[in-house]
């Protein structure tokens, strides 16, 4: 398929990955709570009682290539909101930018007095009739999509400040748990996974190269392997200051697995493999842990983010916190002084020469 080939992808919209520079100085509040115009309208109601209980746990690791971590991650349990942004510019903008984006959704979801200004928005939305999906019929839904365009135009400014931070921008996917709903938003090629019955389905979509080239029908089966551009994304936060927020919609059912991640996690660990490990793990913890070792013995050559949210019945208790393994003799701790023969005199470690600490 000769005519099939794909031109070189603009450069602005290349996860690229490169050195750990100082970040530029900026603060993220402030910035943040920056709203983007008049459509800028923020939090809904309180949150209905559910009759289910969360099981949550959140891991990000480094890998074993990068120098810096560029992913972020956000648990808010009060709100039930769960997010994963995964940075890309060079000389750490990619960190700046995933930081900022979740510091600005922390800022935006912690400002009380949003609320009733997103509850005014829905209810005048809906006298108003205006045509909305499934998705956006929801005041929580309204604030999940205003919470990410603010987040959207707060790391576009703090771009267009600071030079080196020019090219940033991150992706974004993020989930809020209402009553029996998930609503989810999705911005760049971060995922959002579903497990019910030990069947694991992708419920976001990609905006991805690759993505707009297999929905096209561009590419065959067997040229998707080998694509040359799968790390360029079409769509991110920061690029420009206005983004285009996917919308989803679930009905939680008691049992769900709902995993959130970034692309160090997918890009080397397949769907089938997640599954196997979200069915068989005992707890959120576990899963992050399995899932990120997983992705570090296959290369790790990406930061890897990780989200689980367990959804069970209203008698479950949580488990016991793990507990890390002691570290192997030699490695911390005292020396590994191997116990006397019988009869010999014991073994008896001098104390240090005076000023030095003990080794």
């Amino acid at each position: 398929m000769a005519d099939s080939k794909p031109a070189a992808p603009p450069p602005a919209a290349t996860k690229a990955k490169r050195g750990a520079a100082r970040r530029a100085p900026s603060t993220p509040a402030a910035v943040a709570a920056a709203a983007p115009g008049p459509s800028a309208i923020p939090p809904p109601p309180a949150h209905k009682p559910s009759r289910f209980k969360f099981e949550t746990h959140g891991l990000t690791d480094v890998g074993l290539v990068r120098d810096g971590n560029e992913d972020a991650l956000l648990l808010m349990e009060a709100d039930q909101l769960y997010v994963v942004a995964d940075g890309m510019g060079g000389h750490s903008a990619g960190e700046v930018a995933s930081a900022f984006t979740i510091e600005a959704l922390r800022s935006f979801y912690g400002n009380p007095d949003l609320t009733q200004r997103v509850r005014s928005a829905y209810l005048r939305a809906r006298r108003a009739k205006a045509e909305m999906t499934v998705a956006e019929a929801s005041p929580h839904a309204l604030r999940l999509r205003k919470a990410v365009e603010s987040a959207n135009i707060s790391v576009y400014r703090l771009a267009q400040q600071h030079d080196q931070l020019r090219d940033m921008g991150t992706t974004l996917v993020g989930a809020v748990f209402q009553g029996n709903r998930i609503h989810i938003a999705n911005v760049g090629d971060s995922r959002l996974y579903r497990m019910r019955g030990g069947k694991l389905r992708q419920l976001t979509e990609d905006h991805s190269l690759l993505n707009e080239y297999i929905r096209m029908n561009l590419l065959q089966p067997e040229e998707i392997e080998n694509f040359p551009y799968k790390n360029v994304i079409v769509r991110a936060l920061g690029l420009q200051d206005q983004v285009i927020v996917d919308l989803f919609v679930d009905t939680v059912r008691r049992g769900d697995h709902y995993l959130l991640c970034s692309d160090g996690l997918t890009d080397l660990v397949r769907d089938e493999e997640i599954e196997l490990v979200l069915r068989n793990a005992p707890t959120a913890q576990s899963a992050c842990y399995r899932l990120t070792d997983l992705a570090k013995a296959r290369g790790g050559h990406d930061n890897i983010t990780t989200i689980i949210v367990r959804i069970h019945g209203p008698d479950w208790a949580p488990p016991a916190p793990m507990i890390p393994p002691p570290p192997p003799p030699g490695v911390g701790g005292p020396p590994n002084i191997p116990p006397p023969p019988p009869g010999a005199a014991p073994v008896v470690i001098p104390p240090p020469p005076p000023g030095r600490a003990p080794q």
